[in-house]
């Protein structure tokens, strides 16, 4: 084995790079919520970290702030309907 591939097989294990392709397949079956602050960036025209700093208070943007309450308002009234059309003993496991 080479130098450089002693330093490379080295930092793979360290930051345990040989596992990539089976974090990817584990982020694929995860639901998340959207990425608020990108879509009101996207909206407004400025960057995602920009958003997040206006919501925290860092920065003061009336629109912006307003943009995002009402998607995240949004979201809370769909997710609540959603919850309301399911009932609670629903199985999902359609093996049982």
């Amino acid at each position: 084995m080479s130098k450089n591939e002693a330093y490379i097989c080295c930092i793979e294990k360290r930051y345990n790079m040989h596992g990539a392709k089976s974090r990817q397949k584990n982020k694929e079956n995860v639901l998340r919520r959207r990425d608020v602050p990108a879509l009101v960036a996207e909206i407004h025209g400025v960057t995602a970290d920009h958003v997040r700093k206006v919501v925290r208070g860092d920065r003061e943007n009336q629109e912006i702030l307003a943009t995002y309450m009402q998607i995240i308002k949004n979201d809370n009234l769909l997710l609540q309907a959603v919850k309301n059309v399911i009932p609670e003993n629903t199985n999902t496991d359609p093996e049982k």
